[in-house]
């Protein structure tokens, strides 16, 4: 059944992918459309290498793991993975911001592919910790540069613009995995290695469909168009100081958050691998949970402009645990429909960290999503390293419980955002 499906939408984004290659150069807004559903297609074919790892985790600590060890190993994995993948955004946020090229992207999406489907054939740890170091690059490299780019080539709906970019690669992370696996579990995971293909072949085409505008405007206001004459670029301090306060608040929040889904999605696998789940029953309930955070990002870009900013991120941080915690202590139907619920819940809030931070830091938004999507992935992920330590100390049972509870202490810190704007209205003309 995958194998067809995997045919048929070969066949129609290689169809549409041709469609999008006539007049690259037309500066109208039909060309900035289409530019953006190449970026979004593009993010879902590097997301779905971004999350092999959680798939192939259990399969890699039967390998090279020691019993004893299997999910301090684990942490490490993550910790090596998120240094590359989200602290290295901050570099290439800031690389972006001076050199507007799109080989960025190629470089993103080829080094993610080539990383990440060579780890089943890595012969050790330390081999294991260099493709991941590859493909994190990779993730770094095209993710600022790219969301900032999503949000421009929206428009004048640039929170629903930058939400279904999110979305696109979230559908990536959930999907991609599923159809990259099918052959690997079927007929043995020495095939990892052909399913770099795809991601090869759209690195190639990333320089040949996009061609950025160089008078698109990139900077960030509450709806998308600026309201004012362009301004020339200030220093990076300059225009961060004087809101050192939210900027930290925002960064806080988006990496303890991630702290509980990098957590979920990397521990869940190992301990539905100890509770005897198959692989492909395994996979399939890792696909879910990273689908319901694609849902959540996508309903956040429809909500953000309706209903008050800082309800939203209230009810996404007290709203989760409980649902989460719900799905770690039922089994069968419930615990899917906790488990993707409470994803939905804590991931509507993403979108809205990294449009703030992108308003705080006007000028300079590709650090700002670099701060918001790769440094703060990057501290949820070593902050994952302990996580596997005290799971190999006191079982994953009693460390998963705590992990899903985390969102509640970030709650009392949103009386700290009252100041900044509210996404729901309109910029001041």
């Amino acid at each position: 059944m995958y194998s067809t499906i995997h045919i048929i939408l070969i066949l129609i984004e290689t169809r549409y992918l041709f469609r999008l290659m006539e007049n690259p150069q037309n500066p109208s807004k039909a060309s900035s459309r289409k530019q953006f559903y190449f970026l979004t297609l593009s993010h879902t074919v590097l997301d779905s290498y971004a999350t092999l790892l959680s798939h192939l985790q259990p399969l890699l600590l039967t390998k090279l793991a020691t019993v004893g060890a299997r999910n301090s190993l684990a942490g490490n994995f993550v910790a090596i993975y998120s240094v590359f993948s989200s602290f290295g955004q901050i570099v290439f946020g800031w690389l972006s911001d001076r050199l507007q090229t799109v080989h960025f992207l190629t470089i993103g999406v080829a080094f993610s592919a080539i990383g990440l489907s060579l780890l089943w054939l890595a012969p050790s740890v330390n081999v294991v910790y260099l493709l991941l170091a590859i493909g994190g690059i990779g993730i770094a490299a095209f993710h600022p540069q790219a969301t900032t780019y999503a949000g421009a080539l929206a428009s004048e709906d640039r929170g629903l613009g930058t939400s279904i970019f999110l979305t696109g690669g979230n559908v990536g992370r959930a999907l991609g995995p599923l159809v990259l696996m099918f052959i690997p579990y079927r007929f043995g995971l020495k095939y990892l290695v052909w399913e770099m293909i795809p991601g090869l072949l759209v690195a190639f085409l990333v320089p040949k469909v996009l061609r950025f505008e160089k008078r698109l405007d990139l900077t960030a206001t509450t709806r998308g168009t600026p309201n004012e004459a362009p301004r020339p670029q200030e220093p990076l301090w300059t225009v961060a100081s004087p809101r050192m306060l939210p900027l930290i608040i925002l960064f806080i929040i988006a990496a303890l958050r991630t702290v509980t889904l990098t957590g979920l999605e990397t521990f869940l696998s190992v301990h539905l691998d100890d509770q005897n789940y198959s692989d492909q029953v395994r996979s399939l309930v890792i696909a879910l949970f990273i689908f319901a955070g694609s849902m959540g990002i996508m309903s956040s870009g429809w909500l953000m402009s309706r209903v008050n900013t800082y309800v939203l991120l209230l009810v996404s941080l007290l709203g989760a645990p409980p649902l989460l915690y719900a799905s770690l202590h039922t089994d069968g139907f419930s615990f899917l429909a906790f488990l993707f619920f409470g994803n939905v819940v804590l991931t509507s809030s993403i979108t809205i960290n990294i449009i703030l931070a992108q308003m705080i830091l006007r000028g300079h938004e590709n650090i700002a999503s670099g701060l918001m999507m790769g440094a703060a992935w990057g501290v949820g992920g070593l902050l994952n390293k302990i996580v596997g330590d005290l799971g190999d100390q006191f079982g994953l049972p009693i460390v998963l419980d705590g992990l899903v509870m985390l969102p509640l202490v970030l709650a009392p810190l949103l009386l700290l955002l009252r100041d900044q704007p509210d996404l729901s209205k309109p910029a001041p003309q």
